[in-house]
């Protein structure tokens, strides 16, 4: 008699409990008839029948023929082996086809929400992020003397482009908001920064930097 906790074993590797009793009658009996593996399970026959085609299809059943009759036989324990090998590859199939899928959520969402987020160390060098954009002459830096870093930074930028122009604008801002064609936003207390893409919020911070 088999016992219940290796029924459930079996189950957790994705059996039902119809194909783990017949599995299970099938080792007990070795190869032998549909008819007597129904009868032991307590399964119609052609239910069963039906059930050992399925497991046939996952390597733990075969059949034989001896003269006109047909056996079935429940293959060797160790086929579990390959099952769980199997499922092993196609849970890491799954899990770098969630990768690709979650990087292009991120993507999409990069690019519709218009903000990426810079944490820990590489909050400040969001900055150096400027210097691949080519951004316009103009330059509206809020709170520039809250920050001591990117003076130099912006020093960089200007040898790179050329002469740009710099409006100041001191504010209780808790942070350095630096207005281009893009935006960036340096939280004064915090080790992170915000590269801001969105076009509309780039408006928005404009036309409310024009009004100082």
């Amino acid at each position: 008699m088999i016992s219940a906790p290796i029924e459930l074993e079996l189950r957790k590797l994705g059996l039902t409990e119809k194909e783990v009793k017949i599995y299970l009658a099938g080792l007990e009996l070795g190869p032998n008839s549909v008819q007597k593996i129904a009868q032991l399970t307590k399964i119609t026959r052609p239910t069963t029948y039906e059930i050992i085609r399925k497991l046939e299809q996952k390597g733990l059943f075969s059949e034989a023929k001896q003269k006109s009759k047909r056996y079935f036989s429940a293959q060797s324990p160790e086929r579990i082996l390959s099952i769980l090998r199997t499922q092993k590859r196609e849970i890491e199939e799954k899990e770098r086809e969630f990768i690709r899928i979650i990087a292009s959520l991120e993507e999409r969402y990069s690019k519709e929400g218009g903000i990426k987020e810079y944490k820990g160390k590489e909050g400040l060098t969001v900055l150096k992020e400027v210097l691949s954009f080519s951004p316009t002459p103009e330059i509206t830096i809020v709170n520039l003397k809250k920050s001591k870093n990117i003076r130099e930074i912006l020093k960089k930028i200007e040898k790179r482009l050329g002469e740009i122009e710099i409006k100041e604008i001191n504010t209780n801002l808790d942070g350095t908001l630096i207005i281009f064609d893009k935006a960036i936003f340096l939280p004064e207390k915090k080790q992170e920064g915000f590269l801001i893409e969105n076009k509309l919020i780039i408006r928005l911070l404009k036309s409310l930097s024009s009004k100082f």
